[in-house]
């Protein structure tokens, strides 16, 4: 699909007028095609938080490779405009890794499903919650990558996400790496005991 088709700009209870969705459209495809002939599609979505503007940029590229970026600024324009400077930054960051992870043949990549919830936070809900029964708000399925630790960092940072959960293609064991409050990156391998939903949900509670 050509870049021309697959950039979907839409507002959430918030007008896009044309001539925002244009300029959108101009400078995306200019951040992309520097780097790739194409994509599966992307979507810039602008919305209200309080008195600022959002706009939360979200690039599927194939498979489970997303890149993601947002931002907040007091218009629409300024906060398309951090964002698409937060796209650009990691795609040349990872351009080379990437080129290479996207070059594999992908029945070569292994990969496991599972079913990912969103689940209620009793501290910011107030709410008393049974440790082993939490509130499930949603569920979705999910797959986890067999990759090396280097292209699970390049996948998390790429996808804006503060954790990924990944399985190692060295020691084939279920990994975690999540982003620490003083900047760095944890990385958490567990040893031959196999790890359950149970302790794996008590672990993710302190992360």
């Amino acid at each position: 699909m050509s870049l021309n088709n697959n950039i979907s700009i839409s507002g959430k209870q918030t007008k896009i007028g044309n001539s925002l969705t244009e300029y959108v459209r101009i400078n995306l495809k200019a951040t992309l095609k520097k780097y790739f002939r194409n994509f599966i599609n992307s979507d810039v979505i602008f919305s209200r938080d309080r008195f600022n503007f959002k706009c939360e940029i979200n690039i599927h590229l194939e498979g489970s490779i997303f890149v993601k970026g947002s931002a907040l600024s007091n218009d629409a324009y300024g906060a398309f405009n951090v964002a698409n400077e937060k796209i650009k930054k990691r795609i040349r960051r990872y351009h080379r890794k990437l080129t290479d992870h996207r070059s594999n043949d992908s029945t070569k990549l292994n990969y496991l499903e599972a079913n990912q919830y969103i689940i209620k936070n009793p501290e910011i809900n107030k709410i008393n919650v049974d440790k082993d029964d939490p509130v499930i708000i949603s569920e979705s399925e999910e797959i986890i990558k067999t990759v090396s630790v280097s292209e699970a960092i390049m996948l998390m940072n790429l996808n804006d996400q503060n954790a990924i959960f990944f399985k190692n293609v060295q020691s084939k064991r279920l990994n975690i790496l999540f982003k620490r409050s003083d900047g760095n990156i944890g990385w958490l391998d567990p040893k031959k005991k196999k790890w359950n939903s149970t302790n794996l949900f008590h672990y993710l509670q302190f992360i």
